[in-house]
This record gives structure tokens, sequence and C-alpha cells, in this order.
């Protein structure tokens, strides 16, 4: 039982431990996870007030130059210098801040008036590369977008320029699309890169402004092209975690609702995962030692259990083996198990006292006239007076006690052959020989006429059969003379022993007797259990 308990604790103890590394591993996952997300949450927002920002700048500029009476004018007398002198210092200004990259006019449809990027470049008629002018001229109303020109791709606001509810043109103010790379690096991030939409690169753009990006890195087999460091990722929108980084990745479409680019952020976390780590780690550490220092005490005290409970059950092995002398004497109690371990100690000595009194008693009743006459073994009366008190004895010393009954066989026969006498003669032979075999303080009984019960303390079954089948072989062997003839003479026995549930020795005794009766039937001359 012992070690079952000191097992189950120490399987206590290596499932808590486990269940502390699992549990932590779990927690610095779902925290690492929590903390991307939560990057990753705050990218996506500004990226939002970013482009909400941009576009409201570009439109609020559009909305300003289209309802100038100097830029009406300037339509009006198709006069290209005059546009060009009332707005050429704002564009300086914001393109030299990097603010803007684009400022162009247009007649309608969607006839190049002014290009503030290409001065020399006018009066071409793009229709087929800016969808967004064809649409603004048609509907009236203005957009701001995402567009690959002929020239970059970029945000674009363009805006109708109607005077008199009558179309005159629009105009189409633009931001390249680094700028949203630089910005974000101005935000503290790790790394920006874009990944660019070839086909519409190389559809939309000229050959000249095409050949800058055709030098760009190219991803997934030139599929896409790269402003800033190639990373080998998924692209779709939504973060993705390697190695301590963090990739959010936000989709742009242009104003055909085609994937024009992926905005890739980049965030190192590793320092914030290291602290997270370190922290759990910790906590980890602190709940395995609070566990342990539990188990070390519950070990302890089931230790401390464990001897109280084997000094009892060396006391009650003592009292068992009848070995009262090294019985340890009483101490003062300093718990409950001492008090009653001093208890024990109280009754084995009780228990020795009383069984020094049986002893006494067995001695003196030996001396009286409890034997049989012929044969001076103990007689049925000895038995019958003294089976509970026997009984008591064993039952008190814990002690395995077998039971041999035996019968002469064919007495009667030997009685009506050779005459009463000789029967005698054959009672008095048997008895000797089986003396010789048993023990001193076995108990030899005569039973009645032919038959006998001996009594063994001391004595399991196994041992038992033993001594029944070395006495059945030496009775075979015991010749009775007669003048000058001789005859032999064999016994059956049964066996039996005193069981725990038995309430008497009787019982133990019957059992004896029906196997008595068993090696009868079964041929004599043999013992049965």
């Amino acid at each position: 039982m012992r070690i079952k308990i000191y097992l189950s604790i120490f399987l206590m103890c290596c499932l808590v431990i486990c269940a502390s590394i699992y549990y932590t591993n779990k927690s610095i996952n779902i925290l690492s996870k929590e903390k991307a997300e939560q990057i990753y949450n705050t990218r996506v927002k500004e990226y939002k007030v970013i482009l909400t920002d941009k576009k409201n700048f570009l439109n609020s500029l559009a909305k300003f130059i289209s309802s100038s009476q100097t830029v009406i004018d300037s339509y009006l007398k198709n006069n290209r210098k005059e546009l060009i002198d009332f707005v050429m210092p704002l564009y300086k200004n914001l393109h030299s801040t990097d603010l803007l990259e684009e400022i162009h006019f247009f007649k309608r449809p969607a006839i190049s008036f002014v290009n503030f990027a290409n001065l020399k470049a006018f009066n071409m008629d793009v229709s087929k590369v800016r969808a967004d002018i064809v649409w603004v001229s048609t509907s009236f109303t203005p957009s701001t977008h995402f567009y690959v020109c002929r020239l970059y791709p970029g945000l674009r606001a363009t805006y109708p320029i109607i005077y008199k509810d009558k179309l005159l043109g629009s105009v189409s103010f633009g931001i390249h699309i680094q700028a949203f790379q630089k910005l974000f690096k101005s935000l503290g991030v790790n790394d920006v890169s874009i990944y660019l939409n070839n086909q519409i690169l190389k559809k939309s753009l000229l050959p000249e402004k095409f050949a800058f990006f055709k030098k760009l890195p190219s991803y997934e087999n030139g599929k896409w092209k790269v402003l800033g460091n190639v990373y080998n990722i998924k692209l779709i929108s939504g973060l993705e975690t390697e190695n301590g980084f963090v990739f959010t990745k936000i989709e742009i479409k242009d104003f055909f609702n085609n994937t024009m680019a992926y905005l890739i952020i980049k965030d190192d976390i590793s320092k914030s995962l290291q602290m997270l780590k370190k922290r759990a780690l910790n906590k980890m550490s602190l709940e395995i030692f609070s566990f342990l220092f539990i188990f070390a005490i519950i070990f302890m005290l089931f230790k401390w259990l464990f001897d109280k409970l084997n000094e009892m059950n060396h006391i009650l092995y003592l009292i068992k083996t009848q070995k009262f002398e090294e019985i340890p004497k009483k101490t003062p109690p300093k718990d409950e198990l001492d008090v009653y371990k001093n208890n024990i100690i109280d009754v084995a000595n009780d228990i020795k006292t009383y069984i020094s009194l049986l002893t006494q008693k067995v001695e003196k009743y030996s001396d009286k006239a409890y034997k049989d006459g012929l044969t001076e073994i103990f007689n049925r009366r000895f038995l019958e007076e003294k089976a509970k008190e026997l009984f008591l004895k064993y039952k008190l010393s814990n002690t395995q006690v077998g039971i041999i009954m035996l019968d002469i066989d064919d007495f009667k026969k030997i009685n009506d052959t050779y005459g009463h006498d000789t029967g005698d003669l054959v009672l008095i032979s048997l008895v000797s020989t089986i003396k010789q075999i048993i023990r001193k303080n076995d108990i030899f009984i005569r039973y009645g006429g032919e038959e006998f019960v001996i009594i063994l303390p001391n004595s399991n079954i196994e041992n038992t059969y033993k001594i029944a089948e070395k006495i059945r072989k030496e009775v075979e062997k015991i010749k009775i003379h007669i003048g000058d003839k001789h005859f032999s003479f064999t016994i059956s026995i049964g066996i039996s022993e005193i069981h725990k549930d038995d309430s008497s020795i009787y019982e133990a005794i019957k059992r004896a007797d029906i196997n008595l009766y068993k090696a009868k039937r079964n041929g004599k001359n043999r013992v049965e259990l």
C-alpha cells in the first residue's frame, strides 16, 4: 500500500508538472496570437485612418480647384498658360513635400489639357487608359480610387469641372502608392513592402515607366513586383506570423475592383514575445515549485503515518507470534496514533496473561482423567469439555490448525476373526506408531471405538496432508503377531483445517469426518481432503 500511495503521489506530481507545462505553452501561444492580432488590428486601423485622410485631402483639393473661377476661366478661354501659372505654385509646394504626385486637368470627355507631371504632353485622348476620367465625365460624379495610369500606380481623386451645369472637363489629383510605404515606416514599423500586380503595371504604364518596375524583385513567378523586401508569405488579406514577426497583409483594389497591390507591413514582436514567455515561465516555475512543496508535505505526512502504522503492525505481529517479551513498553503519547499504539500494547499484555492462564489450564487438564484407559491418549470427554477453550486459544493467536480424523479399515472383521484382545493390540500398536510421528503439542484423541482425531496447531492443510500420508504409510507397515502367524491392517483418513469463519472446532472435525467416509467409499487405505 505504501508503494502504491508513493507511486500515486509521484504520478500526481508528474501529471501536475506536465499539465502546468502544457497550459503554460498553450497560454504563451494564446498570448502570442493575441499580441499578433492586436498588432494586426492596429495596422489595419492606421491604414484606414491614413487612407481616409489622404482621400479627404485629395477630394478637398480637387473640389477647391475644380470650383476655382480662375480654373473655369482657363477652360473657357482654352488658356493653358493661365491655368499653369495659377496651379504651379501649389503643385510645386505639395510635390516637393511628397504630399502630391500629380495634378492633371482634362477636357471633356478625356482629353489631356494640362499634366503638371509632364507639361509637354497635352491634347491627347486618354480615354483608353483613364477609364476613371471617362466615368467622371459621363456621370458628373467625383471618385476617389486606386489606379495605375501611364505614369505610376497610386491613389487618385477625380473631380468634374462644371460651369452653369455644363461639363468643361475634370481634374485628377494623385498620390504615388509609395507614399503609403513611407508613412508606415514613419510610424516605426519594422518594414513595409508593396507587392504590385505585374500584369496591371505592364498593361497600364508607359514602357519607360514600366522599366523601373521591371527591375524590381519578382514574386510568385513574376506575378508580382515588389517595392521593398520580398517575404515568402501567402498573398491574402489578414495576418501571418513567422519567427517573431507579424505580417499585416492589406489588399488594395483599383478602380475596376481588381487586386492592384498588397500592402505588407512587418512588425517585430520578438521582444514582446520574449517578455511574455519570461513571465509565463516564471509563473509556471512558481506553480511547479508550489506544487512540489505541497507534494513534499503530503509525502512527509504519509511517511510519518506509515512509520506509525508500521510500529503498530509490528506489535500485532509480535502478538500473533506470541513474542510478548519483545513488545515495547508504553510511551507518553505525542499524538492520537501514539494513543492507539499504547492501547494495542495494553491489549497485548491482556492477551499474554489470558494465554498464560489458558496454557496452565490445558496442562492441568492433561493431567486429569481425560485419557483413554487402553491407549493412554485423550478421550472424547476431553474434547467435549475443552473444545471451546482450545478453539478460542487458536482464534486469539490466529494459528492455523489442521484436523486429522482416521478410522481402522475392517476393524469389526479383525475382532470377529482374532478376538477382542487382538483388536485391543491393534489399537495400542496404532496409537504407538502415530505418537512417534506427531509432535508433543499435537492433541491426539480417541474419538470412539476405532476412530481417532488429531489436532495439529500451526499446521496448514498441505502440512496436515503430509503428516496424514506419513501416518497411513507407517501404519501399513505394522505387523500383528499371533503365535506363528501375523497380519497387517490399514486406515482411512480424512483431513481438514479450522476456517476463519468457523464458530467451533466441531465444524472442522465434521469436514474431516466427511472426508474420512469419502476415503472409505473410494477404496480405503487413503487420505482425502
